[in-house]
């Protein structure tokens, strides 16, 4: 087995490793600092894959493709992939250093505080999710359209920076027409459970628009304080989203207008054509409703407020909150047995029931 790095390494003979940031199932996240000629420092993240993973082709092959995905999009709501490194038997990923919160620390704070985050503030999220997520959707190579679908959106996976921004991260799961390295076995799926949407759970390949089902997914729980499809078990959960049982948004959140509202269970609708015709139009439709508010601040500033007084009241150092979901892959079986990994790994990869996703 390779080597753990420790603080003060450097890697690549450029990135001097500091401090681990975040601790995740595939990967742990380091801040570095690049070192450049004449005293150059800029801060970095370094994803460092797990020495154990990293003599496993298969997962090093994986991690491979998530940074080429990566390094392919460009967009201000993603963050930006910039170097790969493969030292003294360990691999790398070098990542713009995001300072704020994820969406889910950020919602739990909210609500943890008695009251849950202004519908303004999730509708100014969910459009810089749907932006990043365009760049993907939209994505063209040599050959034409190559669309890449994210396929792990969650709370989790959305930062909230300290400047107001929205940074959608993690491509570790993404799927994309040109992707050297999709393993994904019959009957199983790939992302964490309670954000698929019907037609993955059914059997359906990702798409786009599976993505939007997802965002519309994580603005419902950032506004009402829960998940919108949560089980006691995973199947359970999974009968949820088979069946597409969503709670009406409304009676839980009176404050939030209407028409938002009906945006979000729009995104949420059982059948991928039902949704919007791309992620772009969905975050051109939220941003119509916001234009509509009266408000006294910029909403880029009062985002930027709210992380800075929760990442102060949290303590949270160099986190951006609970990064355990980071790039995980596991298989979930009932007769699987735990292992050293098995439980931070677990959730992420699903083997449904045998019928898949067929209605009694």
């Amino acid at each position: 087995m390779s080597e753990a790095p420790k603080p003060g390494d450097l890697i690549g003979g450029r990135y001097r490793l500091i401090e681990v940031a975040g601790r995740g199932g595939m990967a742990d996240v380091w801040r570095a600092e690049v070192e450049g000629d004449r005293g150059f420092r800029k801060v970095v993240a370094v994803k460092q894959m797990h020495p154990g993973l990293a003599e496993q082709p298969a997962y090093v092959a994986m991690f491979v493709e998530e940074a080429r995905l990566g390094a392919a999009l460009e967009s201000p709501n993603l963050a930006e992939v910039r170097d790969f490194i493969a030292d003294r038997g360990n691999y790398y990923m070098v990542l713009e250093w995001v300072e704020g919160v994820d969406l889910g620390t950020w919602t739990r704070w909210h609500f943890e505080r008695g009251e849950g985050p202004r519908w303004e503030l999730v509708a100014a999220i969910g459009v810089g999710v749907l932006r990043g997520l365009a760049a993907g959707h939209e994505r063209v190579d040599a050959n034409g359209p190559a669309p890449v679908v994210h396929r792990d959106v969650s709370p989790h996976n959305i930062l909230c920076t300290t400047r107001g921004m929205v940074k959608v991260i993690d491509y570790g799961l993404a799927l994309a027409a040109d992707r050297r390295v999709e393993a994904t076995e019959p009957g199983v799926v790939k992302g964490k459970m309670s954000y698929l949407s019907p037609e993955i759970v059914g059997g359906g390949r990702p798409i786009p628009p599976s993505d939007q089902f997802a965002v519309g997914s994580v603005m419902w729980e950032a506004l009402v304080g829960r998940k919108l499809f949560d089980g006691a078990n995973d199947y359970e959960t999974y009968v949820r989203l088979r069946e597409c049982q969503v709670q009406p948004l409304k009676p839980l959140r009176p404050d939030v207008p209407a028409e938002f509202a009906a945006l979000i269970t729009r995104a949420l609708s059982a059948k991928p054509d039902q949704r919007y015709p791309s992620a772009r139009e969905f975050a051109r439709q939220i941003g119509t409703v916001l234009k509509k508010v009266q408000l006294r601040k910029d909403l880029h500033s009062m985002l930027a407020k709210t992380v800075n007084d929760a990442r102060a009241s949290l303590g949270m150092g160099v986190r951006t909150g609970d990064l355990s979901a980071l790039t995980p892959i596991a298989e979930l079986r009932p007769e699987d047995q735990p292992t050293a990994f098995g439980d931070r790994l677990r959730g992420l990869r699903h083997k449904l029931p045998g019928l898949f996703g067929r209605k009694k």
